[in-house]
């Protein structure tokens, strides 16, 4: 799928630029281009351009919901963040909102929702975090009424103040909270300082690619909002 993916990057590429190539010669794979794309190479690629097209319309699954992008917590977020957990050895797993890119609506779900869902090619990997820089991931959800996680739970009140959250290890015994994630928020992405310079356990799969797994296994998606993050009204 890899390199089907990549012919579909080169299909979009040389017709979006058209207007500006054009072929003089081929041989052996090897096609020297100038100016504009005549009718020779779009006979080329015509017949995987269909076939990528065909593959990128396969409906993996269905979704009995809307799976939509909300905060405190979201059925797109808990949807993507539970099926990693089942990929790794973590206690917890935490996403970013802006990382997903659209909302699936109810339904059949294609191949080509996945990708508008995950462009990026982001790989899933594993930290280690002491008592003080998991509190600091928690405030830091807190702070932005929620991003997608799952494997604790956290409880704030109306304005935000976290009033209490689970602790899925004993860290006055030393021991590290396991944090699955992805490699670009693991570098610091989206202003989780937090978990720069710590090492990375890469589990050999990217986010997106263990999203498309798990629809293909996965008859009928039914995710629902739950109890992971609560507000509590004080009023």
């Amino acid at each position: 799928m890899k390199l089907k993916v990549k012919i579909l990057c080169i299909i979009i590429f040389l017709t979006a630029c058209a207007p500006e190539y054009t072929m003089l010669s081929y041989n052996n794979n090897v096609i020297e281009v100038e100016n504009k794309i005549d009718s020779t190479i779009l006979e080329i690629i015509h017949p995987y351009k269909y076939k990528i097209q065909e593959q990128m319309d396969e409906v993996l699954t269905y979704t009995k919901n809307d799976l939509e992008k909300e905060k405190p917590q979201s059925t797109i977020g808990n949807f993507v963040t539970d099926l990693c957990l089942d990929y790794a050895e973590a206690h917890m797993c935490v996403m970013n909102n802006g990382g997903l890119r659209t909302t699936i609506n109810k339904g059949k779900v294609s191949r080509r929702k996945i990708y508008e869902l995950m462009p990026f090619e982001n790989e899933l990997v594993i930290l280690e975090l002491d008592k003080n820089d998991y509190i600091k991931l928690i405030n830091y959800i807190v702070k932005r009424g929620g991003e997608p996680f799952s494997g604790i739970t956290i409880t704030i009140d109306q304005n935000h103040k976290l009033l209490s959250n689970s602790w899925p290890v004993n860290f006055e015994n030393g021991e590290k909270i396991k944090i699955l994630t992805s490699d670009y928020l693991a570098n610091g992405g989206d202003s989780m300082t937090f978990f720069k310079g710590k090492k990375q356990h890469k589990i050999g799969i990217k986010l997106r690619d263990a999203i498309i797994e798990y629809c293909e296994k996965t008859d009928t998606i039914d995710v629902q909002l739950d109890n992971r993050m609560t507000i509590i009204n004080n009023e």
